[in-house]
């Protein structure tokens, strides 16, 4: 019985000193990120002073009325029409439909039993009678001829009531994206093209219509996602 109590003993002092070695590299381990922490706490501090600053400067940005930016933009901005090449020119824009247009006269002959429906389109219309470029001290900036607002464009295929004859009608109206609401209601065009030009004017483009709208760029409206794309 005695040896069986040595054996115990021994057992017993030789599990402290792992568990002392342990406690020791912890405490080292905690000792060094709190040296680290310490040193860093001045670069923290002023960053934390940094993002106070932004957000007061973003305060000040909200506060300076529309109307002062507005003049500011009229001074220094000109809006002149942007002509499109000649292999572009089908995609001038069209004026929106006050209501559908019947379509008297189509080409070829619509089948029997062709389904009834409309067939939709998406396309690119730009506002103000077409594509605009701005003139400025510092350069010129162009839109592409693929940007425009929105507009859908529907066919309807109808048969007539003893299904004798079809009746085609054609409408079209503007995607009412945000961006095509601030300017249909400022009644000109408002913001500056920022997708081709000179660098200077692409980047001035950005800063103003961030400033005046909160956007840098229109939203894109003129294409379309199905099946959750």
């Amino acid at each position: 019985m005695g040896s069986i109590c040595v054996g115990l003993r021994v057992k017993c002092s030789a599990e402290r000193p792992s568990i002392s070695t342990n406690f020791d590299q912890l405490l080292k381990k905690s000792l060094s990120v709190t040296v680290k922490v310490l040193k860093w706490q001045p670069l923290v501090r002023e960053l934390e002073k940094l993002a106070v600053q932004v957000d007061a400067s973003k305060a000040m940005i909200k506060q300076i009325p529309t109307r002062v930016l507005d003049s500011c933009f009229d001074l220094v901005f000109e809006f002149v029409d942007q002509r499109l090449p000649p292999l572009q020119r089908n995609f001038s824009p069209v004026e929106e439909l006050d209501k559908p247009l019947i379509i008297t006269s189509v080409e070829g002959q619509i089948p029997d039993d062709f389904p009834e429906g409309v067939y939709i389109r998406n396309g690119s219309n730009p506002l103000f009678g077409g594509f605009k470029s701005s003139k400025s001290i510092l350069g010129q900036s162009n839109h592409t001829w693929i940007e425009g607002e929105g507009m859908l464009h529907a066919i309807y295929f109808n048969k007539s009531s003893n299904n004798s004859s079809w009746k085609v009608s054609y409408n079209n109206k503007y995607v009412h994206s945000e961006t095509f609401k601030l300017e249909k209601q400022k009644k000109r065009p408002s913001f500056l093209p920022a997708i081709e030009g000179h660098s200077a004017a692409i980047l001035a483009a950005y800063l103003f219509n961030w400033l005046r709208f909160g956007k840098a760029n229109k939203d894109i409206s003129n294409t379309s996602h199905h099946g959750g794309g």
